[in-house]
């Protein structure tokens, strides 16, 4: 496996020392898995509404990789643990009068998983899903590897494949991503419709336009509601 905890180094960014003595201690615990143990992470959250059979043994212990690492209010970037939820990097990213792009409605759902899995949210029309405004992953794969893959490194392929894999490819450790401005309130705005085709109409306009009736919209969310329910 080698000596360094990381085989790949990132583009840009400045890693601190503790986070790379925590991908070397994930590697050991990798490699230390028995042979016929299934992959699977231990970790504090999860958002998974489904019963599963209780595992045989230990999965990889990432509860550690679940900090925002640092927040750069001038390039409007972040560089966040594959763990984090939501919650505590939109508490941190505010800080600073940014959000990300995209941030889903459950406030547990962790950065990592919606990269891999699937996120979307009412930015999602401007934004399009949380792994376009990745910039970097550091990701372990399953020859036990640590690798950084960006959008134009060695490890492209990686990097363009890795969002919706679902944990098949690698889990990622810590992501560098994209921060846009906010503002302090949001003014909502309910619109009612009594058909689902004119609010689909509604909201193709509003995607296409950035606007309803003249003023600017920057989310779009919905509920339908039924006389029968």
């Amino acid at each position: 496996m080698g000596t360094q905890p990381v085989d790949s180094q990132p583009s840009s960014s400045v890693v601190p020392d503790r986070h790379l003595a925590q991908v070397a201690a994930l590697r050991e615990q990798y490699r230390t898995l028995p042979p016929d143990a299934p992959v699977r992470l231990a970790k504090s959250t999860s958002n998974l509404f489904r019963f599963r059979a209780p595992a045989a043994h230990p999965g990889l212990d990432v509860r550690r990789f679940d900090r925002v690492l640092a927040v750069d209010p001038v390039a409007r970037v972040a560089e966040v643990g594959g763990m984090t939820t939501y919650e505590d990097l939109a508490d941190a990213t505010l800080a600073h009068g940014l959000m990300p792009f995209v941030v889903p409605q459950l406030k547990t759902i962790t950065l990592g998983g919606a990269v891999s899995g699937l996120g979307i949210e009412s930015s999602s029309f401007r934004n399009g899903l949380p792994h376009e405004s990745v910039r970097e992953m550091e990701i372990l794969t399953g020859d036990g590897r640590v690798v950084v893959a960006t959008r134009d490194n060695e490890y492209a392929d990686l990097f363009r494949g890795f969002p919706n894999s679902y944990g098949t490819l690698g889990y990622v450790l810590r992501l560098r991503i994209d921060l846009e401005p906010v503002k302090p309130f949001v003014r909502l705005r309910h619109v009612r419709f009594r058909t689902a085709a004119d609010c689909a109409a509604a909201i193709s306009r509003i995607c296409a336009d950035r606007e309803y009736e003249g003023r600017p919209v920057d989310f779009v969310d919905g509920t339908v509601f039924s006389r029968g329910a």
